[in-house]
């Protein structure tokens, strides 16, 4: 019985998509994901609040949900993002999850409960809603753009050339149409997928590939300008991509990206963002080039930065046991490089899940080692999906009658949309707990001031001489070496509080200092004149606060 299931399950998955395998994926639309945001909050009100930073151009929410709330904002505090590519829905379930366990083990464990009363953890779990929502539609494409009307072809038109249902299945795929002048060819590991034709070493294309769909304005180009506007992670300020397809009229144009960049600049307690989005910097850490740090416009990593780049990228890895994970840059425009390079703090991103690496079985029985697994991202996704009994994962390719090809031959189908970003849900929890086990762990490393050896030395003429040390007892810096360079981070602050009664005859009042390393600590000391307590204050918005009363001698 349990063969002839998965017999049935492989049918699904490979000859079309039903409407149970829609279902079964059971990711949640905006007004599902809302309800959950606000019985959530509800549930353990006094653990977090939702609020929210904006709406979109269709008036939804863009929801923030604070854990931590007991004086969140005057503590260090983490900012971990999702949904910032329209396809991506599994960030999103990630956050929602991880959420929702912090604060469950925020009820059972002492050790989560003081987590979050010394930290703050401000979570985004979708931030392009208007994007993702197409998951939900009745035509079910991969859309990456906001609701903003953007005339992508800059023909003077606005969605004259959208998507068409060729093979009336309620999914947009792709389209194959043999060409003598093809620039693909069929997969010799899985010939249901399309590959590159390799000329420089002689092979020969057979197909065209293009999006399923019809060229109604007779441009040439197939489906390039659909619904959808602008997209959230092509538009923010550093290495922006001006006239490129998707980022905008300009700079921050969105109200998303606005929205996200305005709560950012506020929130000047915020230690680290955290993006489960497209980028991989915690898998693979970005490096240090002195290239790219040697211009007047930084492109890279400072040197001190990438060192904690890579500490936090083996935190990671040792924490999640997560392998193989995609090797993906950041790109122009992204929020990302935002965070870092206009921001001024410890940025990092992670796709949170990919499909796991899957070898393929040696046909000898002999027990030989299974063959490697494949290099090609969509041969090797099909063979995990197999293995998993995922089923609704490929569309058969079907001929098709297409006016833009009389008399050629041209199918449709190919990986459904969504996919290769959305696994079972149930997949995804024990993710999210591999993500909140390193989250834990990460704001246990984050800076913590503390003062040491304070001490009141009498000095000539009845004065007093102050002398203290600040100490960062976190194994992380107080903030990033680009911050250093920044006038928006606020550095460390080190004040001595006074009466009415007291002068302070040599050192400054408030004194500043750069980012201290973790372990590492510095002296600072006043000349004061008076009797009486004095105050010593050691603040970061990044890295906390404490005070220490000394005597006046």
């Amino acid at each position: 019985m349990k063969s002839t299931l998965k017999a049935a399950f492989l049918v699904l998955a490979f000859t079309g998509i039903s409407s149970w395998a829609h279902a079964q994926r059971d990711y949640q639309s905006y007004a599902q994901l809302t309800s959950r945001l606000q019985k959530l909050s509800a549930r353990y009100s006094k653990l977090a609040s939702l609020t929210t930073i904006g709406k979109t151009a269709t008036g939804k929410e863009i929801w923030l949900l604070t854990l931590g709330r007991d004086n969140a904002a005057n503590k260090p505090a983490l900012v971990i993002a999702a949904g910032l590519e329209g396809t991506q829905l599994a960030t999103t379930e990630l956050a929602l999850q991880m959420a929702e366990q912090m604060l469950q083990g925020a009820v059972l464990q002492d050790s989560v409960r003081e987590l979050l009363q010394q930290k703050t953890f401000y979570i985004l779990p979708n931030l392009n809603p208007d994007a993702s929502e197409q998951y939900h539609e009745k035509l079910r494409w991969e859309r990456l753009g906001n609701a903003q009307p953007v005339d992508d072809d800059r023909d003077g038109r606005m969605f004259e050339d959208p998507f068409e249902d060729l093979n009336k299945d309620g999914l947009i795929t792709l389209m194959r149409v043999k060409s003598p002048s093809g620039t693909h060819k069929p997969s010799e590991e899985d010939p249901r997928v399309m590959v590159k034709a390799d000329v420089g070493k002689g092979e020969q294309g057979e197909y065209l590939l293009l999006t399923e769909g019809i060229d109604n304005d007779k441009d040439g180009k197939w489906n390039e300008d659909p619904e959808g506007g602008v997209q959230f992670n092509r538009n923010f300020t550093f290495d922006y991509p001006y006239f490129t397809e998707g980022a905008g009229e300009h700079p921050m144009s969105e109200r998303e990206t606005k929205a996200f960049a305005d709560f950012m600049f506020d929130a000047s307690n915020v230690y680290a963002v955290f993006l489960f989005g497209p980028a991989n910097t915690l898998s693979e850490p970005l490096r240090f080039n002195k290239d790219k740090v040697g211009t007047r416009i930084i492109t890279g990593p400072l040197e001190k930065d990438a060192a904690v780049n890579e500490q936090v990228s083996k935190l990671y890895n040792r924490t999640t046991l997560l392998k193989n994970g995609p090797k993906v840059d950041p790109s122009p425009g992204d929020v990302l490089q935002w965070a870092y390079f206009h921001y001024g703090r410890y940025s990092f991103s992670t796709p949170g899940w990919w499909t796991p690496l899957v070898p393929v079985a040696s046909e000898s029985s002999d027990g030989a080692a299974p063959l490697a697994p494949s290099a090609h991202e969509d041969v090797n996704f099909l063979r995990w999906a197999e293995a998993n009994d995922v089923v609704g994962t490929f569309v058969n390719w079907k001929a098709i009658k297409n006016p833009d090809f009389p008399g050629q031959e041209v199918e449709v189908g190919g990986l459904a949309p969504y996919v290769k970003n959305t696994p079972p849900v149930r997949m995804l929890e024990p993710i999210a707990q591999k993500h909140f086990r390193f989250f834990s762990a990460f704001a246990k490393a984050m800076p913590s001031l503390q003062i040491v050896n304070i001490s009141a030395e009498k000095a000539p003429g009845g004065n007093t001489r102050i002398t203290a040390e600040v100490y960062n007892q976190g194994s992380l810096p107080t903030h990033s070496e680009l911050g250093d360079r920044s006038r928006w981070v606020q550095k460390v602050q080190v004040t001595l509080h006074t009466n009415d009664n007291q002068k302070i005859l040599s050192g400054n009042k408030i004194q500043l200092s750069n980012a201290v390393a973790g372990g590492e600590k510095f002296q600072v000391s006043w000349l004061v004149n008076g009797k009486g307590y004095v105050t010593v204050t050691a603040s970061s918005p990044t890295a906390g606060k404490q005070t220490k009363e000394i005597y006046l001698r």
